[in-house]
């Protein structure tokens, strides 16, 4: 298990690393860290271990984890937005969305005349949304003053008045519930019940998991899933094996 003392990024004078890795072509002597994964010496830009052969470096500047701009372009990591500007170009939010137990990459940005969204399935220009009035949410969600949206893509039929959050993926306005981008069908919305395991919800008739109805017995299976892990942390806890296993694992601190 890496521990997470392990630097993100190191310098010893002869050599620079990001997490214990070289980082090729970089010089130590003018290296410094500009913010999360970016970085910089007196030549290039760096993003983790890659330098950009198309960030100008002397007109960069880092917006946040994963966007940056340029005189001449906006990045996502080291790719170039097509068409945005990058003197209106501005992010929206902190580009870390937060998942089961990490944070994927991924985050809305505008300019004065385009919402975009951007992530490791590639960056996407959101034609119908307003960048005047869009708002993200942080995770993967986020609204202009008529619709609502999944990333880049519609919520189908979601009413922006009433349309609100539920947990996880879900989301709910008066009359459908939605998974993502997707408005699950045949849904009782007057009985929805939120249960225990991520993303899965019931009504009178149905139990739900994502955005697929499910039998009551493989929910029971999922839930038993979730027991098996939580008596594996409830016994090593008990017996202080859990924090055997990190003195073994861990750096020890004087």
């Amino acid at each position: 298990m890496r521990n997470l003392d392990t630097p993100v990024w190191s310098n010893d004078g002869k050599r620079v690393c990001y997490m214990g890795s070289t980082v090729r072509g970089a010089d130590p002597a003018t290296f410094e860290v500009l913010l999360g994964n970016y970085a910089r010496d007196a030549n290039n830009v760096f993003f983790h271990q890659i330098k950009s052969q198309k960030i100008d470096r002397a007109t960069f500047r880092v917006l946040n984890g994963n966007f940056g701009v340029d005189a001449s372009n906006a990045y996502f990591v080291v790719t170039p937005i097509r068409d945005a500007d990058p003197q209106s170009f501005r992010v929206l939010d902190s580009s870390y969305i937060p998942c089961l137990d990490w944070f994927s990459s991924g985050g809305y940005g505008v300019d004065a005349n385009s919402v975009w969204f951007a992530s490791s399935n590639g960056i996407r220009c959101i034609k119908t949304a307003d960048p005047k009035t869009f708002v993200s949410l942080g995770n993967g969600f986020g609204y202009d003053c008529e619709r609502v949206y999944y990333e880049h893509s519609m919520l189908p039929g979601a009413d922006r008045v009433t349309w609100r959050l539920w947990r996880g993926n879900l989301s709910v306005d008066k009359d459908s519930v939605f998974f993502t981008n997707k408005k699950i069908d045949d849904v009782d919305r007057a009985s929805i019940w939120l249960l225990t395991a991520r993303d899965c919800f019931m009504d009178r008739r149905r139990v739900y998991c994502n955005a697929e109805a499910i039998s009551t017995e493989r929910y029971l299976d999922l839930l038993k899933s979730y027991a098996e892990k939580c008596a594996w942390e409830s016994d090593w806890q008990s017996n202080g094996k859990l924090f055997e296993r990190l003195l073994d694992e861990s750096p020890k601190h004087e």
